[in-house]
């Protein structure tokens, strides 16, 4: 399938998807804040994480709010000492009262370190997580749980990708192979059925340049490679995954020449390989990608993700896969310039939460929580 191929019969008017997204209202400390992933455990509990600037404190520090049916509320998220900059990007609650959040924190020293928080009902605390100290980068970028005693988190360290495993008691490091000829490679998006069985997905970068996309699986002793199905002349990368079983995957990201001309990608695994879908793009779009997506059931995706239009401002977009295709929706812009979705949750095929920021007045970043219902 060549790049022109796959998306000369795919762009589509957002306006003709039922789906109807809405904005609520959510906080943002210090007047700003953003958010990088949520979790739902029922169709009236989420949990969204990101961050925020705190100007006494000159620092980004972790942002978490909660989601009961009403309003979201802020859920004070504490800080590693000694940091200049750090954030939450993924969430995974295997139960209302146990959930954990993932990031990386950087030092005032400059360097990178994975952060790691945990709920259990009352309060977020730091649970030490592991970072190479021989490098400078560390992060994590997404976690799955599917238990308080089972999380895999998956991100990279200094370009090379890194999981690690907690098994209710420490975080532990997990050997990443990697793509074979690739000079980097890290991991965006883990999803867990089973303790011993996961799926995580990102991209490398091959010895002749460029990225390309890749997913790795946990069958309960090792991680072992899963090539993703790659566009002929195209660059690739998944920057999000959701699996329902293990013959069920759900990878979503972007593909393109990754410079200033892309389109949204959507891969499926059925228990032996992956398979590209066709996936419509909005129209005047200039650059599209995918960031997250959350499936409900095989049948039930919502993916989401921004794309620039040619003339300057940046827009949200989504997409649901009804088991036959998938279908482009209208999602709410609340600024004229700038606007992302990063992360989304769905508990069922009409209920679905996304989350990420836009630009405010003065251009300050401004948390944004969307929510979805079929009308």
């Amino acid at each position: 399938m060549s790049a022109q191929s796959a998306v000369s019969a795919s762009a589509a008017s957002p306006g003709n998807s039922r789906a109807i997204w809405t904005v609520q209202k959510s906080p943002n400390p210090s007047g700003n804040g953003g958010f990088n992933g949520v979790e739902c455990t029922g169709s009236r509990a989420c949990i969204a994480v990101g961050s925020y600037y705190k100007h006494s404190a000159r620092a980004q520090l972790p942002l978490v709010a909660s989601w009961s049916g009403g309003a979201w509320r802020r859920q004070p998220a504490p800080a590693p000492a000694r940091t200049s900059y750090s954030h939450l990007d993924g969430v995974s609650c295997p139960k209302r009262t146990f959930c954990v959040a993932v990031g990386s924190d950087v030092l005032t020293s400059k360097r990178w370190i994975t952060l790691a928080e945990i709920w259990r009902g009352k309060r977020w605390q730091i649970t030490r997580t592991p970072s190479f100290k021989a490098l400078l980068y560390n992060a994590l970028s997404a976690v799955s749980c599917t238990s308080a005693t089972d999380c895999m988190a998956v991100g990279f360290a200094d370009q090379q990708a890194l999981i690690e495993h907690w098994s209710g008691a420490k975080w532990t490091i997990q050997r990443a192979p990697r793509p074979a000829g690739s000079t980097s490679s890290m991991l965006y998006g883990v999803s867990c059925v089973t303790r011993d069985w996961c799926m995580a997905a990102g991209y490398y970068a091959p010895r002749s340049g460029g990225a390309l996309a890749f997913a790795e699986v946990w069958t309960g002793k090792r991680w072992s490679i899963r090539p993703a199905k790659q566009i002929s002349g195209s660059a690739s990368q998944l920057l999000g995954i959701s699996c329902t079983s293990r013959v069920s995957c759900t990878a979503a990201g972007t593909y393109g020449d990754l410079a200033s001309l892309n389109y949204p990608l959507a891969e499926h695994w059925n228990g032996r390989l992956w398979a590209i879908q066709s996936v419509p793009y909005p129209r005047g779009q200039r650059d599209s990608s995918l960031t997250a997506v959350g499936c409900s059931a095989a049948r039930a995706c919502t993916a989401v993700g921004q794309y620039f239009t040619k003339t300057g401002p940046i827009y949200t977009f989504a997409e649901s896969w009804n088991g036959k295709a998938w279908v482009l929706q209208s999602t709410v812009n609340p600024s004229k310039s700038n606007n992302a979705l990063s992360g989304v949750a769905c508990t069922s095929a009409t209920a679905c939460t996304a989350v990420g920021g836009y630009a405010g007045a003065g251009s300050v970043a401004l948390s944004l929580v969307e929510r979805h219902s079929v009308g």
